[in-house]
């Protein structure tokens, strides 16, 4: 059986800015409002969490992710509007891929 897999990946003024990983980093602080959790929930580093915020929210009109600082409370990090914003056009597109993905699988295995 032949299959083709399409993988979304969304460019801003010409860089990288969304990919699979980072829209699941996303949904993940979404889920548990920490980047830390959520890095550790994925299996990568807090570091690499990090830098793949920071990577979207410099290249982003405005930032995705708003990071609170730790403190006796402990910090955490939340999804601005424009990052809801963002998934939800993310997911909209993904939908649509899925689709056109099953379709033309059914198509090839004819």
């Amino acid at each position: 059986m032949t299959e083709v897999d399409l993988l979304i990946q969304i460019r801003f003024n010409k860089r990288i800015f969304i990919t699979p990983k980072r829209i699941d980093l996303l949904r993940m602080i979404k889920k548990t409002g920490s980047l830390n959790a959520a890095s550790k929930e994925m299996s990568i580093s807090y570091q690499k969490a990090w830098t793949m915020i920071n990577e979207m929210n410099r290249i982003a009109p405005s930032p995705l992710v708003i990071k609170q600082r730790g403190g006796s409370g402990g910090g955490g990090a939340e999804i601005s509007d424009y990052g809801s914003l963002i998934l939800k056009e993310y997911s909209f597109i993904e939908k649509k891929i899925h689709e056109f993905s099953r379709q033309l699988n059914t198509e090839l295995n004819l």
